[in-house]
């Protein structure tokens, strides 16, 4: 019995061995699920089952799809074993899941030896450890050739035959290509967790010889470029880390202008505080202009200034609300300004005095608030639906794209198109009314008998002052700044100026002499004693704390 067990267990070894023996060893080079990539990297891949094509000699005819020899087993994760003086090279392969696929890029005799079917390659490796097969391609270990003059290597983010998706922020499959001379493109993101599109290639960044990137004065190391696929006619995308951006963290704006921006809210909450104390008889038509105005530009200031501080913390749908918001808030800044603009102009022209009832006056503020709400609303809501409309059915429009690269805005096209083209025209009539008020000023109420003494040309001076802060002179500035461009220091200044637009408005509106009258007068009231006793309306309390003339006569500087 025990020599007939020993006779069994030597036939089981025999067999086992010549099994092992017999048993091909054929390397996927990535695991199942996954895609080989140029760069040797395997990405994740939606695909079914694949098994390469195999042609067996003796049959002549290549095995049904998805099915291996017998005495095959696939390895995955496994890139060849190449001899000294050798390296893996990698031959792409179409993949194609339709019904018909192409001819594949390579096969496999049964026996193991792989077969390049690629035009002007005669590969024929016999030892299966020397190669790695995958849907998309194979590395194969050829002899390593010294090139004299090796080309750029440049990461193309999703390889060939793949385009990025900004809003599943993933790759697509698509037929788009890059078209760049004397660069070996290889596949591949930037080696960084969090990666941004910065800018498009050509545009505001260029391709150097040697492969690295130009922005400005910055050298960018690392990055890769890519089609989008939401915006195919757009150009080509740069990706790159957040700390290598041409506008770091650390750039000395991101500390100014978030501070300017709040202290600018303060000042303007101020302002409306101010406002507020004012009589109820008192301009009203120019107050409710000033007072919507000065709202605007709180909100847009706060909103602005959140985004500011927020950095790469805030995106996806809140970023897009963000945005929207904040063009809408300053159009509407804007188109209250021009409507104060109008007004002012329209008091002061040919040093008329302006008499309306109270019907015209509302009637007048009604058209005040249908075109300085109804305006920016319209370009707003146009550029939000614009947003939201498939980019297949209109590839040509000019879309905001709001949130793809920051809470605004995606590039000058796009900020031209539906904020400062608008808001140029804006401030052109605003300059013009401003011009033309200043003349009725200076050469009207100079050369009149109005203007007397020294002290009340001093006075028509602080007016025309007045004018070009609260006539918005200053954002003049802003539209130069974008159209010019040039380095970021030459427009600290008026940037900054423009941050603190609540400071300037404050100190025009809220300090004037009414408002501190007004002040007094709360300060006396809660001052004065309460004893139970009504009051006579002869009062002389007002005049002893300082208030000198209850005349309704207005005076000029007050008007602004």
């Amino acid at each position: 019995v025990m020599a007939l067990s020993a006779e069994v267990v030597a036939v089981f070894v025999t067999t086992l061995v010549a099994h092992v023996a017999s048993e091909v060893v054929i390397f996927n080079c990535c695991p199942n699920g996954t895609i080989v990539t140029e760069d040797g990297n395997c990405r994740p891949f939606r695909i079914p089952a694949w098994a390469p094509a195999v042609y067996s000699p003796t049959e002549k005819t290549l095995y049904p799809p998805g099915t291996i020899p017998d005495d095959w087993r696939m390895q995955e994760d496994t890139m060849p074993r190449c001899n000294p003086g050798e390296s893996p090279v990698y031959f792409e392969s179409v993949f194609d899941l339709s019904d018909q696929p192409p001819p594949p890029t390579f096969f496999i005799f049964d026996n193991g030896s792989l077969q390049l079917t690629v035009a002007h390659v005669d590969v024929y490796p016999s030892d299966p450890a020397r190669y790695c097969v995958n849907i998309a391609g194979c590395f194969v270990c050829m002899p390593t050739a010294e090139d004299p003059n090796p080309l750029p290597r440049v990461k193309k983010c999703c390889g060939r035959r793949a385009v990025f998706s900004g809003k599943e922020k993933s790759c697509k499959v698509h037929s788009q290509n890059l078209n760049i001379p004397n660069v070996t493109f290889i596949e591949g993101f930037p080696t960084c967790l969090e990666f941004s599109i910065s800018g498009k290639l050509d545009d505001t960044h260029h391709l150097l010889p040697d492969g690295t990137l130009r922005s400005g004065e910055k050298i960018i190391t690392d990055f890769c470029i890519e089609h989008l696929f939401e915006h195919p006619n757009d150009g080509i995308s740069v990706f790159d880390c957040p700390d290598v951006t041409v506008s770091p963290r650390n750039d000395i704006r991101f500390t100014l202008y978030p501070i300017g921006f709040f202290i600018s809210v303060f000042f303007l909450a101020v302002t409306l505080v101010a406002s507020c104390l004012l009589p109820s008889t008192y301009h009203v038509l120019h107050w409710r202009c000033q007072t919507n105005h000065v709202a605007c530009l709180l909100v847009g200031d706060l909103l602005l200034g959140i985004t500011q501080i927020s950095g790469n913390a805030l995106n996806g749908p809140a970023c897009v609300a963000i945005a929207i918001s904040i063009h809408f808030m300053f159009l509407a800044a804007f188109f209250w300004l021009n409507t104060m603009c109008f007004n002012i102009w329209w008091t002061f022209r040919d040093l008329r005095p302006s008499n309306l009832d109270k019907g015209q006056e509302a009637c007048r503020l009604r058209f005040y608030e249908l075109y300085a709400w109804g305006g920016p609303l319209v370009i707003a809501g146009i550029a939000a639906v614009c947003d939201h409309l498939p980019e297949e059915s209109y590839p040509n429009m000019i879309k905001p794209r709001f949130g793809e690269k920051r809470c605004w805005f995606y590039g000058d096209t796009e900020i031209f198109s539906y904020f400062f083209g608008p808001v140029a025209v804006l401030l052109l009539l605003n300059l013009t009314l401003f011009a033309a008020t200043a003349r009725e000023l200076t050469c009207g109420l100079w050369k009149t008998e109005v203007v007397k003494s020294n002290t009340e040309r001093a006075t028509l001076g602080r007016v025309c002052l007045k004018l070009v802060v609260v006539m918005g002179v200053t954002w003049v500035a802003d539209v130069v700044s974008w159209a010019v461009g040039g380095p970021n220091y030459l427009w600290y200044l008026t940037d900054l100026i423009n941050a603190l637009q609540g400071v300037l408005i404050f100190a025009v509106v809220g300090c004037q002499p009414q408002v501190w009258a007004a002040l007094r007068r709360l300060w006396c009231l809660r001052e004065s004693p309460s004893d139970g006793h009504p009051r006579s309306s002869s009062s002389n309390a007002l005049p002893s704390c300082g208030e000198q003339n209850t005349s309704t006569t207005k005076g000029m500087e007050t008007l602004c």
